[in-house]
């Protein structure tokens, strides 16, 4: 596939030449926002806490029937303070724009005491599947410092209950450095009768610098490891603290070949290796075999520029956050990765700051959403923010409205009937 690097004055031009208006400015466009914060109250009522020890860092939306949805937020712990680490927007506040309500999920007995190992410890992950099903990736950190093993833990939303509980063996993770920063799960390859039971989670350990896959069908994990899922060298000069394997995504399930695709934060390049190597458990178990599979481990092309989160929608659609620019871009896989072929299409440095949490869900009409968890980045750095300036907030937009340029509209507004 066709290599082109691209700079930084380049990429520019691509936002001015997708969002400009005639005067050659910049274009702002409203995403919708769902819910922000400027206090984050965790309803501990502990008045000394403040919000920089609560840094939400994943967004996912369930929809149910006539429009009906339900807002997760991931709040990993960074103090025994936490009173609880995967939450839920309070039903009555569902309409809610500032500040809304927050409650644990499942309940509170899941997160107390936060040593408790059969509980929740440290959410940082989480995924809504086709089948009802929340799978949520557990830490077991506090502060860095490992108190549990981490968890994959699956929870039936229709009831609320858990499914299916997975400690992560020894070989999967490095204590106290493996940081989960994106998962995505497949279900395209589970038996059909057994499609709602099995199903795959791919996790991406940045500072551990591997992936872990994980067949929740049959119990078993894996972890690949490459020099591609490392900072790059070309940057790391600047410091240690940047990540390695920083996102990953999938291919849609009706394609006939199928990626896996991600990236490191602080390198300006996409990796693509095909998913059937990924699934395939004894490849990655002795370093001949890795050796072997090295070469399809493929650079498609350079943004020439950082990119933070990413998904892709059931179009083949890859969309990415951009560090600092306040943007989204979007990549077709049918593509070359290329200049000509990256598109501008959404630019708010006011909702688009620093997105921890970038997910695609189906609204109750099928179509594809996009949301985001953006933070001021202030907060991840030890900064501060005034007591009324917005911290956090959950942006959407529905992708035909991003791909067709036109205004964000989303399935949580939508108006529906009332019953007759």
């Amino acid at each position: 596939m066709l290599f082109v690097i691209m700079s930084r004055v380049q990429f520019i031009g691509i936002l001015l030449t997708v969002c400009s208006t005639a005067a050659q400015q910049l274009q702002v466009k409203q995403l919708h926002t769902l819910h922000k914060w400027s206090d984050l109250n965790l309803g501990s009522g502990d008045q000394s806490t403040k919000n920089r020890l609560f840094l939400p860092v994943d967004i996912d939306i369930e929809y149910g029937d006539e429009g009906r949805h339900r807002t997760f937020l991931t709040i990993p712990r960074l103090s025994a303070g936490t009173a609880y680490t995967l939450a839920t927007v309070a039903s009555g506040d569902n309409e809610v724009l500032e500040n809304p309500r927050l409650e644990a999920y499942p309940n509170m007995e899941w997160h107390l005491p936060v040593n408790n190992c059969s509980g929740i410890t440290s959410a940082i992950r989480t995924y809504i599947d086709d089948c009802w099903r929340l799978w949520v990736v557990d830490s077991g950190q506090v502060n860095s410092l490992q108190l549990c093993a981490p968890h994959i833990l699956i929870f039936d939303l229709v009831k609320d209950e858990l499914v299916q509980k997975y400690a992560m063996p020894a070989h999967l993770y490095t204590p106290s450095v493996s940081i989960f920063t994106a998962m995505v799960v497949d279900l395209s390859e589970s038996d059909a009768p057994n499609h709602c039971l099995g199903g795959k989670a791919y996790i991406a350990d940045a500072w551990g610098y591997g992936l872990i896959v994980f067949d929740a069908l049959t119990g078993k994990s894996w972890r690949i490891e490459h020099e591609s899922m490392q900072p790059s060298l070309g940057v790391r000069r600047f410091g240690s603290a940047y990540a390695g394997i920083f996102t990953v995504s999938l291919s849609p399930s009706h394609e006939a070949e199928r990626f896996l695709y991600f990236h490191t934060l602080n390198s300006f390049y996409e990796i693509a290796i095909p998913l059937e190597l990924v699934n395939n458990a004894s490849i990655w178990q002795t370093s001949s075999s890795v050796d072997t599979v090295s070469k399809h481990f493929r650079i498609l092309g350079t943004r020439g520029i950082q990119c933070e989160s990413e998904v892709m929608d059931n179009g083949g659609n890859l969309y990415c956050s951009l560090i600092s620019l306040g943007a989204l871009i979007s990549w077709n896989e049918q593509t070359n990765y290329t200049a000509n072929d990256i598109r501008a299409v959404a630019y708010n440095p006011q909702q688009l700051k620093f997105v921890t949490g970038l997910k695609i869900n189906r609204n109750s009409k099928g179509e594809n959403e996009l949301w985001a968890l953006s933070s001021d980045p202030k907060l991840f750095v030890g900064g501060s923010l005034k007591d009324d300036e917005v911290k956090f907030q959950i942006v959407g937009c529905r992708t035909a409205d991003l791909l067709a340029n036109t205004p964000c509209t989303v399935g949580a507004t939508d108006v529906t009937p009332s019953p007759t």
